[in-house]
């Protein structure tokens, strides 16, 4: 882009980012997705995702993030691939490309198979220059160079036609329109030389598509989640296959976490929703009984129970523990013959014959303990749609630890008229999008 086109922009940003604010106070009536930043597509051996981003991501339209495109996105994979899909988020409609830096240098990168950003609408509609948009998204890919490990995978989505959103269907949004060309194709030279960066384009969907009310339905997140499902599926199938998925779950406080007995105490206040969960679990593989643990240094909680008496056990005799080092959980047919189990007090008494467990993480992604069912009999089979039901239920049981988590953060944050004591913070990736304002502001 010449020096002319160049100071022809920096002279209409004033003009220009006025019009974007204009515009965006229409938005504010307009629904977009309330809730956990997570959505699961059931099924085994679930791959990872990370979406991060604005436009998009941020699901204008639509009152969840199940029918936005993180569900959308998870559904794609799962048809696609045969495996269960997670996806998690960090989402913020003010995010623009000096933010994108600020969270892939928080993140937890290890933690996903593949990390998908949509960023650049709000850098097109304010008229960041080409040489801004270089250095910033600059700075994003080298902090994604430096940190990433092999087998992980950055697609980055390039900034969707700025006249398909309906507010910006004008002169200035055709102006911005050229300028996200430019700022894409800027996109397009960085990511090249990384191999473990690629960047694809949505499908263009015009104003045509919008409800009555211009905005986005479930239908159009659905086909923008197929082609980004498209893009991520050899990668994910080849890191299936290898074995070198990058996330280490040893890594993941396997023995116990350090505040575990404060989780458990803040997870009493949800014990009437725990415990219907664990009673059908139990009924719904025909166990005689269920449990939601909690794993500290040296001792298991029981949070919730159904058809024992228990609440606690030695970190030792957990079979929970062992459990939660797995991304799909455990099957135990028969204790007795399984020689990691053999010798526990509870198997040589016969208390336990039988286990199924899947772990339960936090928003850091610790795993805090699990949902399992248990049997004093042995079972030769375990089907798929009793394991299906099982990751379904712990699913809901995550949500329960979230919601207590930070409901806990809410409730010690500065200014609260409740303070709880040494709360476990939530995950600074859950809390970086409270802060991208100053983020962007300072790139």
């Amino acid at each position: 882009m010449s020096a002319l086109i160049a100071a022809a922009l920096h002279i209409a940003r004033p003009a220009m980012t006025a019009w974007a604010a204009w515009k965006e106070d229409e938005l504010s009536s307009m629904p977009r997705p309330h809730g956990l930043p997570r959505v699961v597509a059931d099924g085994p051996t679930a791959d990872r995702i990370l979406l991060i981003g604005s436009g998009p991501a941020a699901g204008w339209g639509v009152a969840s993030h199940d029918l936005a495109l993180p569900g959308a996105l998870a559904r794609a994979l799962r048809a696609r691939t045969g495996r269960g899909a997670v996806v998690d988020l960090i989402v913020d409609p003010a995010m623009n490309a000096a933010g994108l830096a600020a969270i892939l240098g928080g993140a937890r990168l290890d933690h996903y198979d593949a990390v998908v950003t949509t960023v650049g609408t709000n850098d097109a509609i304010r008229f960041t220059t080409p040489i801004e948009w270089r250095r910033r998204i600059g700075r994003a890919l080298e902090i994604w160079n430096t940190r990433v490990r092999h087998g992980n995978l950055l697609l980055v989505v390039g900034i969707q036609p700025i006249r398909s959103i309906s507010i910006f269907n004008g002169i200035a949004g055709r102006l911005a329109d050229s300028l996200a060309m430019v700022l894409n194709e800027i996109t397009d030279e960085l990511a090249e030389p990384i191999d473990t960066v690629a960047t694809t384009l949505l499908p263009s969907l015009g104003p045509e598509s919008l409800t009555s009310m211009g905005r986005r339905t479930p239908e159009d997140y659905a086909v923008w989640a197929r082609e980004i499902a498209a893009e991520l599926v050899d990668h994910l199938d080849s890191s299936a296959r290898s074995g070198e998925r990058p996330r280490n779950i040893a890594d993941r406080m396997t023995s116990g976490i350090h505040d575990g007995d404060l989780v458990a105490e803040m997870l009493a206040h949800d014990a009437v929703r725990l415990e219907h969960i664990v009673t059908m679990a139990a009924a719904g593989l025909h166990a005689p009984m269920a449990v939601v643990s909690v794993l500290g240094p040296d001792t298991q909680w029981h949070v919730a129970r159904y058809g024992l008496d228990v609440e606690t056990l030695p970190i030792e005799q957990s079979f929970c523990a062992v459990a939660v080092r797995n991304d799909d959980g455990m099957v135990v047919p028969d204790a007795v013959h399984d020689p990691r189990f053999a010798a526990n007090p509870l198997v040589m008494s016969r208390a336990v014959r039988y286990y199924a467990g899947i772990p339960i993480e936090d928003p850091q992604g610790r795993r805090v303990g699990a949902l399992c069912v248990v049997d004093s009999k042995p079972r030769n089979v375990t089907t798929e749609a009793e394991l299906s039901l099982l990751r379904v239920l712990a699913e809901r049981v995550q949500q329960i630890v979230w919601e207590s988590l930070q409901r806990a953060e809410d409730e010690s944050s500065p200014g609260s008229s409740r303070r709880r004591r040494s709360a476990p913070a939530v995950s600074a990736v859950r809390r970086l999008p409270r802060s991208l304002t100053a983020a962007a502001a300072a790139g």
